[in-house]
């Protein structure tokens, strides 16, 4: 991994903007990783899909939740800098969940939000990664170039449960056709091939009633890759003093 020093500058000034907020949950880290975007063009009209998944490490036996809030997606193309907001995402990890689900609902009243993604998930016994939220970004009249760099999505997790680390990383795939109703994707909630209704292949985050529509561009090349391909891996502990962390891949 490289760090580009503009890239850090932003990065930190993101992450300090973050801390500013009040969390009601004591255990926290905030985290930002950046990446690029592949060297296809994306049409005017098109949409990006982003979307970034998790693992949670350090879970006993009690339930977990996982909040993450204050979540950005920030680049510049065509001389404009774009900053979009996340949703926010309440995630729930319990040995009594049996079937891994995400929905675009109604959050906690400590979140802040009104609504976001809500996912809830199997303690133990899932393969691969986790959903942690997405965004889409319909692209304006004047189209994506492809080659976009430093592509920074930042954001805070927190939690009441102590000792608890995240990893994650995030993707992008473009589509040329999309719903502006997030629960009408049909976003798998999980990698693993049994743990949810899709019971597939698929990576967590594929929005399963839209696959038909992807195309190359962002960081997928269409076909069967319908997340878009990971950036690195982002890691933070949880914890009361607020630790932070940054990351810059290719």
């Amino acid at each position: 991994m490289k760090t580009r020093p503009q890239v850090k500058t932003l990065a930190v000034c993101l992450l300090l903007f973050a801390t500013t907020s009040a969390l009601a949950h004591p255990y926290k880290c905030t985290s930002a990783i950046a990446s690029n975007f592949n060297g296809a063009a994306i049409a005017a009209g098109d949409n990006v899909w982003f979307n970034a998944v998790l693992k949670v490490n350090g879970l006993g036996s009690a339930p977990a939740r996982i909040f993450v809030t204050h979540a950005s997606i920030t680049f510049t193309a065509i001389g404009q800098t774009y900053q979009l907001t996340v949703p926010d995402s309440q995630i729930t990890l319990s040995s009594s969940i049996t079937l891994a689900t995400t929905f675009f609902a109604k959050l906690s009243p400590e979140i802040g939000s009104p609504i976001g993604w809500r996912t809830a998930l199997p303690a133990s016994g899932l393969a691969g990664n986790d959903f942690l939220a997405g965004l889409r970004f319909a692209v304006p009249a004047s189209g994506l170039p492809g080659g976009i760099k430093n592509v920074i999505w930042q954001g805070t997790f927190s939690s009441d449960t102590p000792g608890l680390t995240v990893n994650w990383q995030w993707g992008a795939a473009a589509y040329t056709n999309f719903s502006t109703k997030y629960n009408d994707l049909g976003v798998k909630p999980v990698d693993d091939n049994k743990a949810s209704q899709y019971q597939n292949s698929d990576h967590a985050g594929t929005p399963e009633n839209f696959k038909a529509d992807v195309v190359g561009g962002a960081r997928g090349g269409g076909g069967s890759n319908f997340t878009g391909s990971y950036s690195g891996t982002g890691s933070c502990a949880l914890v009361r003093a607020l630790s932070t962390s940054f990351t810059v891949t290719e």
